[in-house]
């Protein structure tokens, strides 16, 4: 309940709410009513974080107020009408570009999702800064920067300084070469979040997933720099099939409590990258998922502890479901589009096609959100061959995307948006 009056009592939040009805109420199926009841569901599905004078709904979204909120609402498809670009999911830009800045690093971690592709040329830092324009122009709200390990790139702070206030900045790092003078110099050139991987409490344990020695004392120290740096500040973990059972998971979330973090962001095993052949008896069951989600539920109500945001919490069918290539996408270090981090079907290349061109091809392929995961329903249908080589070039794409199940139903949020209740 306080979640709920704080985000929907914010003078911010009240006004995109006016500016949303304002879009959408010259649609018949428009209702102030039922747009009210969506809101106030949906705020109470969240645990909100502030920070600096914003609000964290979810780090999937931007913070409010910020330019990058408002253009949640800007970049949407208006060729058949707000509301209806609303329902159906239907974006001119993805609220979420992640772009792998480099394909090194340092590390050899297990559950490594990068890692198979073919060696690349990177894209130049003229290249990256023109394609960050673009994304801009387009309207994404959200550029998040991975890798391999972005610490490497020796351009990283000048990738950063090309963002402006239009969007929302996120590093995503293992905190390998973090500094403090380097997370200022971030902070001051407007970067919001960093995400780094936390993967166990145990040093030793972390080490060995990672590769290399002293790992889980770099994250660690990341982690307090960025604190200091006064960067939105977040861990990241891989949930495993005993992660509840075994405390595995409680003890991350404490261990990220005791240094502060703002959020813990909880994935699980991926069938890409080093996991692409994985067993599935590493893959969670839809059972666990359901037990993951519960258990994230629990602990944003506990007073004191970080936001914990599950990915299988927030992608389930009952709330915003798959938004792979039409909510999210991802650019590999050569300029490659692909609908996520985890699926491996290229949709093109920045140096042969401008960005919106292949991001709206990309989009109205794919069509709308999902109530499945796209490469867990790739996974489940066998579609990731072994002897496959990945990525899959544009031109081999629609095989696969003719085998996934067609939507007929959008996930739970849209749904309300038109009074259906679950």
């Amino acid at each position: 309940m306080v979640n709920r009056f704080k985000l929907l009592c914010h003078p911010a939040a009240i006004r995109l709410f006016w500016k949303s009805y304002a879009m959408f109420r010259a649609d018949p199926r428009c209702s102030l009513l039922t747009l009210l009841r969506s809101a106030w569901r949906s705020a109470g599905e969240e645990k909100v974080v502030p920070f600096e004078g914003k609000l964290v709904y979810s780090s999937f979204l931007p913070p409010i107020p910020s330019k990058a909120a408002d253009q949640v609402l800007d970049a949407l498809d208006l060729s058949k009408g707000a509301f209806e670009a609303q329902l159906t999911g239907r974006r001119r830009a993805p609220i979420s570009m992640y772009i792998a800045i480099t394909e090194r690093c340092p590390y050899q971690c297990a559950h490594c999702s990068a890692v198979g592709r073919n060696p690349v040329q990177e894209l130049t830092t003229e290249e990256m800064k023109k394609v960050l324009a673009d994304l801009q122009e387009m309207g994404t709200a959200i550029i998040g920067f991975t890798g391999g390990e972005p610490m490497v790139r020796g351009d990283l702070l000048e990738l950063i300084s090309a963002i402006d206030e239009r969007s929302v900045s996120f590093l995503f790092t293992t905190g390998y070469g973090m500094t403090l003078e380097k997370a200022r110099a971030f902070k001051e050139a407007g970067l919001f979040a960093v995400g780094i991987s936390l993967d166990d409490a145990d040093p030793k344990r972390m080490d060995e997933l990672r590769g290399r020695e002293g790992a889980f004392d770099k994250a660690l120290a990341a982690v307090k720099i960025c604190r200091e740096a006064g960067l939105y500040t977040m861990t990241q973990t891989v949930a495993g099939r005993d992660s509840l059972q075994s405390g595995h998971l409680l003890k991350i979330i404490e261990l990220s409590k005791s240094m502060g973090v703002q959020e813990v962001r909880v994935l699980e095993n991926m069938p890409s990258g080093r996991l692409a052949k994985v067993s599935e008896a590493c893959i969670l069951t839809q059972a666990e998922r359901d037990e993951l989600r519960a258990f994230s539920v629990e602990m944003n109500q506990k007073k004191g502890f970080p936001k914990i945001s599950v990915f299988a919490y927030t992608e389930d069918k009952s709330r915003f479901g798959c938004g792979a290539g039409t909510q999210h996408s991802y650019l590999d270090a050569a300029g490659n589009l692909y609908p996520c981090d985890f699926v491996p079907l290229s949709f093109g290349n920045i140096r042969e096609r401008p960005i919106a061109e292949l991001w709206r091809e990309m989009h109205q392929r794919i069509g709308m959100p999902r109530q499945t995961c796209m490469i867990m329903e790739m996974y489940a249908k066998k579609l990731l061959d072994p002897v496959t080589v990945f990525p899959v070039p544009p031109e081999s794409v629609e095989p696969y995307l003719k085998k996934l199940d067609v939507m007929t139903q959008m996930p739970g949020y849209y749904r309300r948006l038109l009074g259906v209740l679950d």
